[in-house]
């Protein structure tokens, strides 16, 4: 019976080809715009490594004066005097320091390529188990090559095809610099979106090309400041680089991977009494108050997601409603125009329920096809998203399985409820009244 109604709906959609056009086209072009900007929307806030979100949090300590603090607000960096003092600490399962830095690089014995400017991240040697980070050749550091300030780094897949063209590199030499690094360690591909573990204006650019050991940073006296959220509040003593890492200047993402609530509950504790040490060495003069954000909490505190893109996906799912709208007075116009029919057929014995069937698959027909054609529609959609907004991670621009079934679930579905009056007023023809006319 199905059968019959989906022939019934073919010939019916090809006596009226104008407006099944028209129908089609309306929803394609409402699902295209909607999807385009929810996919990116959705892109930018998913959990970025849902195997461990909720035991990653990001420290944030209360080190600043009254007069720089903004309330409840904390700074997401915290002081070089402070890392060393939590790095201490054993209660975390992982914990890792942030910093970044912009170097030249270039590969040995060839002369001929231009240098490349490269924003380094330094990080200690639980950063690569913490934030599961895949590897193609090699590994990070160990911990005492990290201790050892050791002259060592890990490329990303892009980084290492531009020095060795793609070879295992590890054990390799380049240029870092007037300074020789040597390869340990090759990413695979590692695209987290957002990328969490930096700051909120690099949260959808490329991943980062290449990894030395924090120690390596502070040794070799490596700081790019306009790289890092930096807070002074206290100006160092001098202009030297000793003075900074003895200052009050903020400039160190640090992050902990605690195993459960008791874990946190100790590392609270733990990190409110350090606090209240370096109140009785005259340091952290406000109140303690200190945060260990949850790295859901962080992307919502943080604004990591802005509102504006929220904004975006209203406007298209509005946009997406007066398509419907159209299309409910398209629908409602074509079946008027098939009343004859209708009646005709209630005549020969046809149910209500009948007419409500044909007429449900011949939208679910219209609203497939609108969803396919509404697919095309925003992967052209990304793709120009992608042209413009070229230093946007390519990830946030493509659409996953989950997202193309919903596409089409989307279509089909409010096809059906917005043709809804249109197939219950339809089926509510007299069959007397529309005979007289013939």
């Amino acid at each position: 019976m199905y059968f019959y109604y989906f022939k019934l709906a073919l010939l019916s959609l090809r006596k009226t080809p104008l407006l099944t056009l028209l129908m089609v086209a309306m929803i394609a072009i409402g699902i295209g715009a909607t999807m385009t900007t929810y996919t990116i929307s959705y892109m930018m806030s998913k959990d970025p490594i849902p195997n461990k979100s909720a035991n990653l949090y990001q420290v944030q300590l209360d080190s600043m004066n009254y007069e720089f603090a903004d309330g409840n607000i904390l700074p997401i960096t915290i002081s070089y005097q402070d890392v060393q003092a939590l790095l201490k600490s054993d209660i975390p399962k992982n914990h890792v320091a942030l910093s970044a830095i912009q170097a030249e690089i270039s590969p040995i014995n060839n002369e001929e390529r231009e240098p490349r400017n490269l924003e380094v991240r330094s990080t200690t040697s639980d950063f690569f188990t913490m934030f599961e980070v895949p590897f193609l050749y090699g590994g990070g550091w160990s911990e005492q090559d990290g201790k050892d300030a050791a002259q060592v780094a890990v490329l990303s897949k892009e980084t290492n095809g531009w020095l060795f063209n793609g070879e295992n590199s590890v054990g390799r030499t380049f240029y870092f610099g007037e300074d020789t690094y040597r390869v340990i360690g090759v990413l695979d591909d590692w695209n987290p979106l957002p990328k969490f573990y930096a700051l909120q204006n690099e949260a959808f650019k490329k991943p980062n090309g290449l990894f030395i050991p924090f120690n390596t940073q502070i040794k070799n006296e490596l700081l790019t400041l306009k790289l890092m959220n930096s807070y002074c509040w206290k100006e160092p003593d001098d202009q030297s680089f000793a003075a900074l890492l003895a200052s009050e200047c903020m400039w160190v993402v640090f992050w902990v991977e605690l195993s459960n609530e008791q874990d946190r509950e100790q590392y609270q504790t733990f990190i409110d009494n350090h606090a209240k040490e370096q109140q009785a060495l005259g340091r952290f003069p406000r109140r303690i108050f200190n945060k260990l954000l949850p790295l859901q909490e962080y992307l919502i505190v943080e604004e990591i997601v802005s509102d504006d893109s929220k904004l975006a996906v209203w406007l298209a799912a509005l946009f997406l409603l007066v398509c419907l709208l159209n299309c409910m007075s398209l629908m409602i116009a074509k079946f008027d125009a098939k009343a004859g029919e209708i009646g005709l057929r209630r005549a020969v014995g046809a149910s209500q329920n009948d007419i409500i069937k044909q007429f449900a698959i011949e939208l679910s027909v219209i609203g497939l096809v609108g969803g396919l054609l509404g697919l095309v529609f925003a992967k052209l959609g990304l793709i120009a998203a992608a042209n413009t907004y070229h230093y946007l991670h390519s990830g946030l621009m493509q659409m996953n399985s989950q997202l193309l079934i919903s596409t089409v679930i989307l279509a089909v579905s409010s096809s059906l409820v917005f043709g809804l009056y249109p197939i219950i007023k339809a089926s509510q023809m007299q069959p007397s009244s529309q005979l007289k006319s013939l």
